[in-house]
């Protein structure tokens, strides 16, 4: 009993410490500059903390090449019996026909959808801010083309992501500047998810995957007549 209660207690607390937030915070003004916080930790991805940049180095500095070793003759015997087992595309192909091969690509892309709907549901995107001033170094005509270019572009884009994810603040501010000489661009970018509901979704799309799309490629059985019937349908069609 007072082990199933450790069990649960140490499960209810992963639980608990992967609901936390992680959040990502990206900006650029003078310099780019990504952050990674999750509960009481900052890493300053770019530019590169001191210390971490230093454990690399010395990881690296460490580390010494190693040369490759001599194949054996074993595995070069495993290689030439699966060579000569043929190709596992083409006999996936021979046994399921072309309606399989489509069965296969549509079980692996409405497993990839799934996945990728859960974690549209749970990323939240926290701060999107973009400012750009244009200018073609004083060309009145080609600054105000630019400008209209840059629109047609941004706008469309950031009402894409503002009505398929979850955006609490955003802002943009194109402006042209028919005087200047040169374009500039800030931008502030903040998201934040829970990876819990991302683990979730990739060990449901593992699964899905699995038993929808290996499973199937790997013990495929052969179709009655399904290279026959293609056969003819090529043939009969040829001779029509």
């Amino acid at each position: 009993m007072k082990a199933l209660i450790i069990i649960l207690a140490i499960i209810l607390f992963f639980v608990l410490l992967l609901s936390i937030r992680f959040r990502i915070e990206a900006e650029y003004f003078d310099e780019f500059c990504l952050k990674i916080k999750w509960l009481f930790f900052q890493i300053s991805i770019y530019p590169l903390d001191e210390k971490i940049d230093k454990l690399i180095n010395k990881m690296t500095k460490d580390k010494k090449p190693k040369e490759a070793p001599a194949e054996p003759e074993e595995s070069k015997q495993e290689e030439e019996a699966i060579t000569k087992k043929g190709n596992p595309f083409k006999k996936f192909y021979e046994n399921q026909g072309f309606d399989g091969v489509m069965e296969l690509v549509n079980n692996g892309a409405d497993a990839l959808g799934t996945m990728m709907k859960g974690m549209k549901k749970h990323f939240i995107i926290d701060d999107m801010y973009l400012w750009v001033t244009v200018s073609k170094n004083h060309d009145a005509a080609g600054t105000a083309l630019e400008y209209g270019n840059i629109c047609q572009k941004v706008f469309p884009s950031m009402g894409y992501i503002c009505s398929n994810f979850k955006v609490k603040r955003y802002d943009i501010d194109i402006n042209p500047d028919f005087i200047g000489t040169l374009s500039s661009a800030r931008f502030v970018f903040n998201c934040s998810f829970r990876p819990l509901f991302l683990i979730n979704s990739v060990i449901a799309f593992a699964f899905r995957f699995l038993f929808n799309v290996v499973f199937k490629f790997l013990f495929s059985k052969p179709k009655k007549g399904t290279i026959n019937n293609e056969l003819q349908n090529t043939e009969g069609g040829a001779i029509q």
